[in-house]
């Protein structure tokens, strides 16, 4: 499960009221694997909005407050920016999701980089609040950029970009580790409803099976696992493991 940007699955909540749709997001959204957040929104912001850029760095700004979150007309919007990154991450710790997906370059979301502060459209490396303050209680973030298959023949010279590399390869092994699990998962349980109209004699080997399944093909070797994994009590599991071991 991730936290992600909002407007990475086509909400309409950036500063301009438009958003940054990415399929991939909207994928994991689509499948009951995200849950969406605009720190921005959640700081109290109306949407559209001034754009804000951050004047100094996110680690001061929340800090000890060296440093400002400001629209392009002057106004102060600091206090906003960190009640939406401590509001996302409460968010964040009540489910108990601890990686994140945000947009890069926003002041609130960015994970690689952000703007100046000057409105001139320079970046600098540098992370967003939000993207700071999870990154600092212990969860991993990555941009909507890390997320994407990357095709340049880069030379990791740079420390920031062999930690966009690393970024990519993370994402896709958790992805693939998702799938695995997915693809890997047997439910026992499910002839058991029907085990009730076989022969006794049927049913016992039914269970047998099961429980051998359990225990030599998903690796559990816990009474209990093996009870809660087919549905068969405990003591039942156990007779029928004392059995087997008889036979052998």
């Amino acid at each position: 499960m991730y936290i992600v940007s909002a407007c990475l699955c086509g909400v309409d909540c950036k500063y301009n009221g438009k958003n940054n749709l990415n399929e991939k997001c909207l994928k994991l959204f689509k499948e009951g694997r995200a849950i969406l957040v605009c720190p921005e929104q959640l700081g109290g912001l109306p949407t559209p909005r001034n754009p804000v850029e951050l004047q100094g760095t996110s680690d001061k700004i929340i800090g000890n407050r060296e440093g400002k979150a400001i629209s392009s007309t002057g106004e102060d919007c600091t206090n906003q920016f960190i009640k939406g990154a401590y509001e996302t991450l409460k968010i964040a710790q009540t489910i108990g999701i601890d990686k994140a997906i945000l947009k890069e370059g926003s002041p609130s979301c960015g994970c690689n980089f952000v703007y100046d502060g000057t409105f001139s459209g320079n970046k600098i490396k540098g992370k967003g609040i939000t993207a700071y303050l999870l990154e600092k209680e212990g969860m991993t973030v990555f941009s909507d950029e890390d997320i994407e298959d990357n095709h340049d023949k880069l030379v990791y010279l740079d420390k920031f970009d062999r930690e966009k590399a690393k970024k990519r390869k993370l994402f896709k092994q958790i992805e693939e580790e998702e799938e695995y699990v997915e693809e890997e998962y047997y439910d026992l349980t499910e002839g058991l409803s029907e085990s009730g109209e076989l022969p006794s004699s049927v049913e016992k080997n039914v269970k047998r099976l099961m429980v051998s399944l359990a225990k030599d093909l998903m690796g559990f070797d816990n009474l209990e696992e093996i009870s809660e994994a087919t549905g068969i009590d405990v003591e039942d599991v156990k007779k029928m493991l004392e059995d087997t071991d008889d036979d052998e």
